[in-house]
C-alpha cells in the first residue's frame, strides 16, 4: 500500500475506510454514551431492540454480530438498569422477547439524535446527498452478505 502522500488522496482498500469511519464514530459517540452509562456494545443491543421490539435474544445477538454468551451478559445489565424488559416468548417458553422501558426509548432517542448529527456532519462536509450515501452503503452491505451466503 502507497503511503499518504496527501490526506485528501489516500489509496486504501475499502474496508480500511469502514475501519475509519467506524472508530471516528466510536470516537465520537462514546461520551454520549457513557453519559447514559451505556457501552458500545450495549447500546448496538438496544438499538436493534429499538428497531424491532419483541425479537427473541439469539436473533439479536446474532444480527448484532455478538456471541450468545455476551449478548446475555449484556443484555442482563440492561435489564438491571430497568431499560429493557424480558418477556417469555409464548411461541417457545425457552427464549425471550425484548422490549425497551420507556427510560430505554428514552435513551435510545436521544443518543439516536446524536447519530443524526455525526451522519449530517460527514454528508455536509464531504459534499454527499444523505440519502445517495445511505443507498451505495446499503448496496455495499446486501453484497458483502451475498457474497458471504455464496461461499
Amino acid at each position: 500500500m502507497e503511503k499518504i502522500k496527501d490526506i485528501n488522496y489516500m489509496s486504501y482498500y475499502l474496508n480500511c475506510y469502514i475501519l475509519i469511519l467506524n472508530k471516528a464514530h466510536q470516537a465520537f459517540i462514546s461520551p454520549y454514551l457513557k453519559e447514559k452509562n451505556v457501552s458500545y456494545n450495549q447500546y448496538e443491543l438496544i438499538l436493534h431492540i429499538y428497531r424491532d421490539e419483541g425479537s427473541i435474544q439469539g436473533k439479536i445477538a446474532s444480527s448484532c454480530g455478538t456471541d450468545k454468551c455476551g449478548a446475555s451478559r449484556s443484555l442482563r445489565i440492561l435489564e438491571d438498569k430497568k431499560l429493557i424488559i424480558k418477556k417469555i416468548d409464548e411461541n417457545n417458553r425457552r427464549s425471550y422477547q425484548l422490549f425497551l422501558t420507556e427510560k430505554g426509548k428514552k435513551v435510545v432517542e436521544d443518543i439516536i439524535e446524536k447519530e443524526i448529527q455525526w451522519e449530517n456532519y460527514i454528508c455536509e462536509n464531504s459534499d454527499i446527498e444523505k440519502e445517495k450515501l445511505f443507498k451505495i452503503l446499503n448496496k455495499a452491505c446486501i453484497s458483502s452478505l451475498k457474497l458471504l451466503k455464496n461461499d
